[in-house]
């Protein structure tokens, strides 16, 4: 039977076209297995300034984060009250305030005040007169005029009212009311509390005309001077701090503002929420005038520096997520082929890339550490 020329056209046609089809999926399928080679020549390793290098021993300081809170010491805070109650009748004062010691605070005023130096003053009027026969009856009995019963007696009562005295002028003290000023003529239903530290008024509990019961608190003044930062790390973390290691921390809202301070108390014991709670002081105090008690705070501590093999930053790309290096793989001529790497970050800072498992690299690798941008997409 004779086949028709045009049937047997086609046929070849079907065939090459198959065969074509086969090569080009051979071709595609070997250029997919090589998509992390890169082939650049001499001429665009000049054109975009490139270079290469090694692994480099880098120093870096890793951190323990935490947050805390701005406080102040104990002795940085004062609740201000008074040993006996009084109305208050003059009062200025306005939270935020800022305050010395010695100055006026409040003025209270309460009859027993007047009570306490009528009294006074009749203790110290008597106060004389029995010294005076306390004495006199001490030469008599020396002299054996006088009986003892008699020296005796004036011994008491000259003792007693001393002892009168002298405690009608510490309870004026405690009011500062001054006894040695006390005279009949000035005497004075009224009472001044003054600042027993400097600082600021951090909150106000009264207001003029209100009555001030013994040992009820006015208003609380705290003193910035020697701020400090309270933090608390996990548990796990505990073994790794110290006194005076270095810490830098700051606003949530203002990161952009770091201030630095040192460890100077760890605490003893872990809470129930297995933290322990450090105490920091700032470097330079003048810096706690922009804190503010209660304020809260992020902080890195800094831990001892360690070395490891690192890369510059710009030797590690990074592309959908992952990290990549390009490593020279073979050189020919004026042939470059690079092989693109994925590589583990462990720790990275502004100039270098700390590298896991560097020892799957040949030793004496070199990577591609400036214009890798240039030629990965």
């Amino acid at each position: 039977m004779k086949i028709p020329s045009y049937i047997l056209s086609l046929a070849l046609i079907g065939i090459f076209a198959a065969c074509g089809s086969k090569e080009q999926k051979t071709s595609v399928t070997e250029e997919t297995a090589d998509a992390d080679l890169i082939t650049i020549t001499q001429e665009q390793f000049d054109k975009f300034n490139m270079e290469m290098t090694g692994f480099q021993d880098y120093p870096f300081t890793s951190f323990i984060l935490s947050n805390g809170i701005v406080n102040i010491p104990a002795e940085g805070r004062f609740e201000v009250s008074c040993y006996f109650g009084g109305n208050i009748v003059q009062f200025d004062l306005l939270v935020g305030q800022k305050v010395n010691k010695g100055q006026l605070l409040f003025v209270m005023e309460n009859p027993e005040f007047v009570q306490m130096q009528q009294d006074y003053l009749d203790a110290s009027s008597q106060l004389s007169y029995l010294k005076s026969d306390y004495e006199r009856q001490k030469a008599l009995y020396e002299e054996n005029v006088t009986s003892q019963k008699n020296f005796l007696k004036a011994e008491s009562d000259y003792k007693s009212m001393l002892a009168k005295a002298e405690s009608l002028r510490k309870k004026l003290a405690l009011i500062n009311i001054p006894a040695d000023k006390i005279t009949a003529s000035n005497i004075s239903s009224k009472a001044a509390v003054y600042a027993p530290i400097s600082g600021y008024i951090e909150s106000i509990k009264v207001n003029q005309g209100t009555y001030l019961n013994a040992s009820d608190v006015a208003l609380t003044l705290v003193n910035k001077s020697h701020l400090h930062i309270e933090l608390n790390v996990f548990e796990k973390d505990a073994i790794s701090l110290e006194i005076g290691q270095p810490v830098t921390f700051y606003l949530p809202d203002n990161k952009s503002k770091v201030f630095e301070g040192e460890i100077f108390l760890l605490g003893q014991s872990i809470n129930e929420k297995r933290m322990l709670a450090i105490h920091v002081h700032l470097k330079d105090e003048k810096d706690g005038q922009a804190l503010v008690p209660g304020m809260f705070v992020e902080a890195k501590i800094a831990l001892p520096s360690v070395n490891q093999p690192a890369l510059p930053n710009t030797a590690v790309l990074n592309a959908e997520g992952k990290n990549y290096v390009l490593l020279l793989e073979k050189k020919e001529g004026d042939v470059y082929q690079f092989r693109k790497k994925e590589v583990e970050v462990l720790s990275q800072n502004e100039e270098m890339s700390s590298i896991a498992n560097p020892e799957k690299f040949p030793k004496g690798s070199q990577f591609l550490s400036k214009g890798g941008f240039q030629i990965v997409k």
